[in-house]
């Protein structure tokens, strides 16, 4: 078990480095797939990120063009019953895959707190979109210098909303008490 002190440290550290290409290279080429590993494996319980205190789920989309499983670690904010996402891409100027598979197909899986939930996701926009990004970037100036680096203007932003799955296709549907 990490102390708070630790993770408090881990954090400040993270977001002091974050935003520095060389370390930009580490988490896309390490701590990326060790995460990916580590979530799939233990059902979302165990994650590089989370032991910043930053709450980590593995979010697995259908590819757009290969129609396969694509399993992504990603940081989130509790946003209702629902996780909030950035597409951030760590400031590169292309969106991520993960989110043009989510506009292509928004029913998705969320592998966290070792549960396996089905979602919906929903781009969102207005005073929603930016209720969550001051949630990211009060964060840490992180995801401000992502934005300001990768020449966008904005980032998408989903609500991942958990829904029910059907028995006859196990794929998720909207829930009528959402």
């Amino acid at each position: 078990m990490i102390s708070d002190a630790v993770r408090s440290r881990l954090w400040k550290t993270m977001v002091r480095l974050a935003a520095k290409p060389w370390f930009v290279t580490v988490m896309r080429t390490a701590m990326v797939p060790t995460d990916r590993f580590l979530l799939s494996r233990s059902k979302g319980r165990y994650s590089f990120g989370g032991t910043t205190g930053a709450g980590t789920l593995l979010l697995t989309t259908t590819g757009r063009r290969s129609g396969q499983p694509r399993a992504t670690p990603l940081f989130y904010k509790p946003q209702g019953d629902g996780f909030a996402v950035v597409a951030s891409n760590f400031g590169g100027s292309a969106h991520p895959a993960w989110s043009g598979n989510l506009l292509a197909t928004p029913r998705a899986t969320v592998t966290l707190d070792n549960q396996e939930l089905p979602v919906t996701a929903r781009l969102l926009d207005g005073a929603e979109h930016d209720e969550v990004w001051r949630f990211f970037t009060a964060s840490g100036a992180v995801y401000q210098k992502y934005l300001d680096n990768s020449g966008r203007g904005i980032f998408r932003i989903f609500l991942l909303e958990p829904t029910a799955a059907t028995p006859d296709t196990g794929k998720g549907v909207a829930s009528a008490e959402a």
